[in-house]
């Protein structure tokens, strides 16, 4: 396995474990100051919002699994597209679910950094889509 790769793995099992133990610093240390997460539903959080979520106990991620992953590297950015698996309550709901995940990381010196995280529902057609005519 190439460096950049294993480091973006190892990055992206550090992420991981730091939001199902809630650690802010530790998921502040590993991101941009400029972090943007695009929820599953479409909703954009900023770093602070982010971060919030877990420092104000509203987030609980109880279970994290990132899965099927491919890495493309770019020199001094690469991007990952995988599978984000999770089990977890926000504000006492549960937001158990699978995601297509995409990870955006920038290099840092000699450390990468994530700059944006991206997760869409896995399922079965587009709402928009037109229903099969008969006949057609």
């Amino acid at each position: 396995m190439r460096s950049t790769e294993k480091e973006i793995r190892d990055l992206g099992a550090r992420w991981a474990d730091a939001e199902v133990r809630g650690d802010t610093e530790a998921l502040d240390a590993m991101t941009v100051a400029d972090f943007t997460l695009v929820g599953p539903l479409g909703f954009v959080l900023g770093k602070p919002q982010w971060l919030r979520r877990y420092r104000d106990g509203d987030l609980v991620t109880e279970k994290l699994d990132w899965a099927e992953v491919e890495i493309r590297d770019y020199g001094a950015a690469a991007v990952s597209v995988g599978v984000h698996a999770q089990e977890g309550t926000h504000q006492g709901n549960r937001v158990d679910g699978r995601f297509r995940v995409t990870h955006v990381f920038v290099r840092d010196d000699d450390r990468w950094l994530i700059a944006g995280i991206h997760l869409s529902p896995i399922g079965g057609p587009p709402p928009f889509a037109r229903p099969e005519t008969p006949g057609r």
